[in-house]
């Protein structure tokens, strides 16, 4: 059911903006082989034991006829030298093969792209979907991490432009 706001998208976008967060390719695949990429700033941890997070789609993206039947999918933490893939996946219209055309993976435990030079990657089924006005909610028990290295720090996105948040030297102290 479709409620009517006292908001109007643009505004609403535009103040989501204000605040900076990390950037995240979403890769699966389903059971036709049909891969899904794209870039997700709509990403959270939900519970240690057992491992989760979600990831927020929304239902007009290329991508969620792909994702919408996935039994798996990868989250990739992006690093700050990833940032021409970002732009890549965040290109509107193009399928998930378009946007992967020439960029290196292996196949995760369910086929899941798993792209490499992440600072973070989990993967794992998906275990619920929650439908949640123009996006779908999906919640993945993770089965599956890898922990880059990000030594150039992590890439972000605020004010509708790509950043990056340099690492700090843990052993000079810095970063506690």
């Amino acid at each position: 059911m479709k409620t009517t706001n006292r908001v109007g998208a643009a505004e609403f976008r535009q103040a989501c903006s204000q605040f900076a967060t990390g950037v995240t390719a979403v890769t699966a695949v389903d059971a036709s082989g049909a891969v899904a990429a794209l870039a997700v700033n709509s990403f959270t941890s939900v519970s240690l034991d057992p491992a989760q997070v979600l990831v927020c789609i929304g239902v007009g993206t290329s991508s969620y006829p792909v994702l919408s039947r996935a039994e798996r999918l990868a989250v990739h933490v992006l690093a700050a030298e990833q940032g021409e893939l970002a732009r890549r996946l965040a290109t509107s219209g193009l399928s998930g093969e378009e946007r992967l055309a020439g960029v290196p993976w292996v196949a995760g435990e369910g086929g899941e792209p798993l792209l490499p030079g992440a600072a973070a990657c989990f993967a794992g089924p998906i275990t619920q979907r929650v439908p949640s006005g123009d996006h779908l909610i999906f919640i993945v028990e993770v089965d599956h991490v890898e922990n880059g290295d990000a030594g150039s720090g992590a890439l972000t996105y605020h004010r509708g432009s790509f950043s990056v948040i340099p690492a700090q030297d843990r052993a000079k102290g810095e970063g506690r």
